[in-house]
């Protein structure tokens, strides 16, 4: 490892002094070549747009040195850490390709991230989704190898990030990595957000359309509202949505095919509607051109409140498949606004 970083031009990032993409990757091809195995790790942080926005440039830089400080004291000489684009790095693992090391390594760098104190983010959870590996076991050539990083990174984020996924072909063969649109999470800190969000003014209203705005841009949900028995009170659009005009769903719909556990009804597709014979349900959703939803009782005890609503409108390109870790922060925030309301003894129709 020394004598390659000595005898090859190398180039580092300025930003978090690690190397930079195309180094990693010629040190990579250079292992290769003389025929050592090694693991190729990808690491991505979760939530870091939404870190940029909320605390701007300077802070979400020095978040990433702060990582990528914490990384590089973990894998001191066993490895090489880079810093792809981004809030992607990419590390090396020399003569490291046994899946119990490597469990070991990532679990580490998972629990060491998580326990980072950054103050200027307010101490929040930082989580990251990793994505590995291995030469000769998974590729013969760099670009394959990079491939199945890519894979096992993408099932990552589809499982529900923070957490790491070793390549098994037999599992992750077939992944088609795509642009990480249907946004996921699994980390106690976005919880936390829907908290802060909601609690962070006296008017709820406001605390209201603010979370709204981060679920419209973190999900890129077409449009999320809060309705009463009579009518929509809060509402967003994406400005992406085809729809630009949604209208009152009644509550009697909802409540009947809601599940009365979770109290959460979420449709995937309004095809399925017809199946279950909802034929009603299913004619209120396709007027508005919606396509999948996923909908939440602000309820508390026995006061219920209103319906918290997250619509998907019909889409050329893909549809939206409602996953627990959505709809879990969903629920969170209906549950929150319930609770809220509850203790104030407010009520929807005055916000």
């Amino acid at each position: 490892m020394d004598t390659f970083f000595r005898d090859n031009e190398v180039h580092m990032d300025s930003l978090t002094d690690a190397y930079t993409f195309d180094t990693i990757n010629t040190y990579a091809s250079h292992l290769i070549n003389q025929k050592i195995e090694f693991s190729y790790l990808f690491l991505d942080l979760d939530n870091f747009t939404y870190l940029q926005d909320a605390f701007g440039k300077a802070v979400a830089n020095k978040v990433l040195f702060d990582v990528a400080k914490e990384i590089k004291s973990i894998i001191r000489e066993k490895g090489v850490l880079a810093r792809n684009q981004d809030d992607e790095f990419s590390i090396v693992l020399k003569n490291i390709t046994d899946y119990d090391s490597l469990w070991d390594y990532c679990h580490t760098i998972l629990v060491r991230i998580n326990e980072l104190q950054i103050e200027e983010i307010g101490y929040q959870t930082l989580t990251l989704t990793i994505g590995i590996a291995r030469f000769p076991e998974n590729a013969s050539n760099v670009d394959d190898l990079l491939l199945c990083v890519k894979k096992s990174l993408y099932r990552g984020k589809t499982k529900g990030r923070n957490c790491f996924i070793i390549y098994l072909p037999e599992k992750h063969a077939n992944i088609e990595p795509k642009d990480d649109k249907q946004k996921a999470l699994g980390s106690m800190s976005l919880h936390s957000n829907v908290y802060r969000f909601l609690t962070s003014t006296d008017d709820l209203r406001i605390g209201i359309i603010s979370l709204f705005n981060f679920f419209s841009s973190y999900f890129e949900i077409d449009h999320i509202c809060i309705q009463s028995d009579s009518r929509i009170i809060i509402q967003k659009i994406n400005s992406l949505s085809q729809t630009k005009s949604f209208e009152h769903i009644p509550h009697q719909l909802i409540r009947a095919n809601m599940n009365r556990l979770t109290e959460v009804l979420y449709v995937n597709d309004t095809k399925n509607l017809l199946k279950g014979k909802h034929e009603e349900l299913y004619n209120c959703l396709t007027e508005q051109n919606i396509k999948s939803t996923c909908l939440c009782d602000i309820s508390y005890r026995n006061s219920q409140y209103g319906i918290l609503r997250a619509d998907m409108t019909v889409s050329d390109t893909e549809n939206h498949l409602w996953k627990y870790s959505e709809m879990d922060l969903l629920l969170t925030a209906a549950k929150t606004i319930a609770l809220i309301l509850h203790y104030t003894g407010k009520n929807l129709e005055t916000l």
